[in-house]
């Protein structure tokens, strides 16, 4: 058998690719990209994800209907927060700022294991198989 000399041509290098993430849009992401108040950046990361994720697809559809739906109700003008609410929201913005928690004083999720790295990529797969 001749094998083919593959000296001669050289290499295109690899483009960088993009890390595409597997984990769901989180409720919060959903409502942002819904109502448009996402940046682009993050914008683009969840249309890239949208277009491997139908349970995420199908969660974005819900949240734009429930966005529709109350868009279109009749809320007539007896709707109003609470006065309290307001007085309480109003006393946040003129109070004074107080120092937030630091670096070390912040509870952070311990590392993931191997075996919870890998059982994340693998339902990963399954779910972009169908399976």
């Amino acid at each position: 058998m001749i094998r083919p000399n593959l000296s001669r041509f050289p290499r295109r290098p690899r483009g960088r690719r993009e890390f595409a993430s597997v984990e769901h849009l989180s409720p919060e992401a959903v409502a942002a990209f819904v109502d448009g108040e996402l940046t682009d950046p993050a914008t683009h990361r969840a249309r890239v994800h949208l277009v491997h994720c139908g349970e995420c697809r199908n969660e974005i559809e819900r949240q734009r209907g429930a966005s529709e739906w109350l868009r279109g109700s009749n809320i007539g003008e007896d709707v109003r927060a609470p006065h309290d609410l307001l007085a309480r929201l109003t006393g946040i913005a003129s109070g004074p700022v107080k120092a937030g928690p630091d670096a070390e004083s912040t509870p952070t999720p311990g590392p993931e294991c191997l075996l919870d790295k890998v059982e994340m990529m693998l339902r990963a797969v399954r779910r972009n198989q169908g399976l």
